[in-house]
């Protein structure tokens, strides 16, 4: 590991946590394409599940679907479709009824309403560990988005299209052997809400 960092460094970095915000709102302007590739870079540098077992090649993805792009409107109607089957087949609970019903009408946060979405996807041995192996990838980029004053949306219906053969069908990959889940990223319409500055002493127990 490299050495300490300045104290400009560390304030630079309690900046960007403390300003990290879901932003649901994005203007048209497509950011440029080097700012996505440093997402995806600090997606990459993330820590991995795989690295885990000994002798396990790693294996994370990335796919960037455009707004204007075809591929962003199949994915769509995959996700739509796949929601819709399952409230077809009924014995949901109500909170994930509520979440699914507008994902069925077409209504997918983040896919088309913002000028990227990206899909995450992961191979690893241990599957118990694979969505908390992709939640670092994504708050990784969540904070490269935050520090290029971009905003980010994760789209959790994402993860539930591993088996579907037809949006994995679009991604190219292989049905079921990859973990995904998946975010929206563009310029916020709006500057977020201020949040309140966390009370570290009134959250912590130091035992001894």
């Amino acid at each position: 590991m490299a050495g300490s960092f300045s104290r400009q460094d560390v304030a630079a970095v309690a900046r960007v946590i403390g300003e990290r915000r879901s932003v649901r709102s994005f203007g048209d302007v497509a950011p440029a394409r080097e700012a996505l590739e440093q997402i995806l870079a600090a997606g990459l540098a993330a820590p991995y599940a795989a690295a885990m077992a000994p002798g396990v090649a790693l294996d994370r993805r990335f796919f960037v679907l455009p707004r204007d792009s075809k591929a962003l409107p199949a994915a769509a109607a995959a996700i739509q479709a796949h929601a819709a089957a399952a409230l077809a087949a009924g014995g949901l609970p109500a909170p994930l009824r509520a979440r699914l019903e507008p994902v069925a009408q077409g209504r997918i946060l983040g896919v088309g309403t913002a000028p990227y979405y990206v899909v995450v996807a992961e191979r690893a041995s241990m599957a118990t560990v694979q969505q908390q192996s992709l939640a670092h990838v994504l708050e990784n980029m969540w904070l490269m988005a935050t520090a290029l004053g971009l905003g980010l949306h994760l789209v959790s219906a994402t993860t539930q299209m591993a088996d579907d053969p037809a949006f994995c069908g679009i991604l190219g990959l292989p049905v079921a052997e990859y973990a995904l889940n998946g975010c929206a990223i563009g310029v916020p319409a709006q500057t977020p809400e201020e949040r309140p500055v966390a009370d570290v002493a009134g959250a912590a127990t130091w035992l001894d």
